[in-house]
C-alpha cells in the first residue's frame, strides 16, 4: 500500500498534468481562431466597431480610458500579487490559493505571448493609437490580465466572506472592470474588438479550468484519505 506522501505527490502530478493539457488545448484553440480571424473572416466587423468608437471620442473619454486601461496592465497584476503575498504572510489565505493564482497568471501570460507570436495579427492603424502599444494584436493581453486580476479579487472575497450580497457585488465589479478595460483598448485604438473578446474568453476559460482541475484533485485526495 502506498504511503500518504506518495499518494499526495501522485495526485499532485496528475493535477498538474491535466492542467497543462487543458492549457495547451485552450491555447491551441485560441491560435486556431486567431488564424481564422486574422485571415479576414471578421475584418469588416472589427473595422466597423473601431470606426464607430473612434468617431465618438472626446477628450474626457480619452483621458478616462487612459486611466482605466491600467487596470489590465502589469501594474495591476503587481499590486494584486503584493496583496496576496501580504495575506499569505498573515495566514489569511493558504499557500494553495496563492499557487493557484500564480498558475493562473503564468498560464495567461504564456498563452497570450505564444499566441501573439504565432498568429501575428496587425494592430489597428498607427494613426488612431492614443497610447503606445508593442507587439501583435491577437489577443488583448490587457483584457486577459484584467480577467485574472479581478477574478482573483472575486475569489478572495469568496474565501473570506460567506455573505451572498458581498460576493454578488464583487462579481458585478469584476465584470464591469473587465468590460471597461476591454473597451479602453478599442477606444485607445490599439486593439480590435475581437482581440478583446478573445482575451476575455481565453483568460476566463483558463481560470475556470484551473479551479475545476484543482477542485477535482482535492476531492480525489479526500476520497483516498477516507
Amino acid at each position: 500500500m502506498r504511503s500518504a506522501p506518495r499518494r499526495v505527490r501522485g495526485g499532485l502530478a496528475r493535477t498538474v498534468a491535466i492542467a497543462v493539457v487543458a492549457w495547451a488545448g485552450l491555447v491551441g484553440l485560441l491560435v486556431l481562431v486567431g488564424w481564422l480571424v486574422s485571415r479576414g473572416r471578421v475584418d469588416a466587423f472589427d473595422r466597423r466597431v473601431t470606426a464607430v468608437i473612434v468617431a465618438h471620442r472626446t477628450a474626457a473619454l480619452d483621458a478616462t480610458m487612459r486611466s482605466v486601461t491600467w487596470l489590465g496592465s502589469w501594474a495591476a497584476a503587481l499590486v494584486t500579487g503584493s496583496i496576496l503575498v501580504v495575506l499569505v504572510l498573515r495566514r489569511r489565505i493558504t499557500n494553495s490559493f496563492f499557487l493557484l493564482v500564480v498558475a493562473a497568471w503564468a498560464g495567461e501570460a504564456a498563452g497570450v505571448t505564444l499566441t501573439k507570436r504565432i498568429v501575428a495579427r496587425q494592430r489597428p492603424p498607427q494613426a488612431i493609437h492614443l497610447v503606445t502599444a508593442h507587439g501583435w494584436s491577437w489577443p488583448s493581453g490587457h483584457t486577459a490580465t484584467a480577467v485574472i486580476v479581478f477574478g482573483t479579487l472575486v475569489l478572495l472575497v469568496i474565501v473570506t466572506t460567506p455573505r451572498i450580497a458581498v460576493r454578488a457585488a464583487a462579481w458585478g465589479v469584476a465584470v464591469i472592470a473587465v468590460g471597461l478595460v476591454g473597451f479602453s483598448r478599442v477606444e485607445l485604438g490599439v486593439h480590435w474588438a475581437t482581440d478583446v473578446i478573445a482575451g476575455a474568453i481565453y483568460a476566463s476559460c483558463w481560470l475556470a479550468t484551473l479551479l475545476l482541475v484543482t477542485r477535482h484533485g482535492r476531492d480525489r485526495a479526500l476520497e483516498r484519505s477516507n
